[in-house]
């Protein structure tokens, strides 16, 4: 009279093989709809490819033998109803959710990311093996929306590459090399000069 689920790997499966469907009432699966859409299930009008339908036997159920909860006002399958708000999925079949523990770590878990700060305003310096324009490590920390606001304990003053400066290059990038995408909004680097 319920719906059952189980692990299958990093998969979340729903198991209504045993479920008891009637003409009259059968157990309901509803989904926040908002949830379904930040998770990836839903897109549009139909789930997507991390949410997957997964039928009891090889074939799709046929139309003639499906109860009259399987069908909707003009006799088509039914198999998910997106209405309003709740996402009813449908209990005559399996659902499989794909990666729900990777989608949980990549937006929990790793919180931490450093970020490079190259620029050619002062002077090329040894990193390792290699010869670069780092600027400044910075430890940067996903809270979630909003701002982030970075200002190091110990300012450090570097000697400039030229006595005159026209244009400045700034570049921010993450551990593999590769430049780094921020979301909307505005992204502020302030550099501090001191004359001597």
């Amino acid at each position: 009279m319920y719906v059952k689920f189980r692990w299958d790997g990093d998969d979340l499966l729903t198991d209504n093989k045993e479920t008891h469907v009637r003409s009259n009432y059968s157990p309901a699966l509803k989904i926040n709809k908002m949830l379904a859409l930040k998770m990836g299930w839903l897109k549009g009008r139909s789930p997507e490819k991390l949410l997957r339908q997964e039928f009891f036997t090889d074939t799709v159920p046929n139309l003639e033998t499906m109860t009259h909860d399987q069908k909707n006002d003009r006799d088509e399958p039914l198999f998910w109803l997106i209405v309003k708000d709740p996402f009813h999925l449908t209990v005559t079949c399996d659902w499989r959710f794909t990666n729900l523990n990777k989608a949980f770590q990549n937006g929990v878990v790793s919180t931490s990311l450093s970020l490079f700060i190259y620029s050619d305003v002062e002077g090329s310096s040894m990193v390792g093996n290699h010869v670069t324009d780092l600027l400044r490590e910075v430890n940067y920390r996903r809270t979630g929306n909003g701002s982030h606001h970075f200002k190091p304990l110990h300012v450090q003053y570097i000697p400039l590459r030229k006595a005159q400066l026209d244009i400045i290059e700034t570049q921010v990038s993450e551990t593999t090399g590769e430049l780094t995408e921020f979301g909307e909004g505005k992204t502020i680097l302030t550099l501090h000069f001191k004359r001597t």
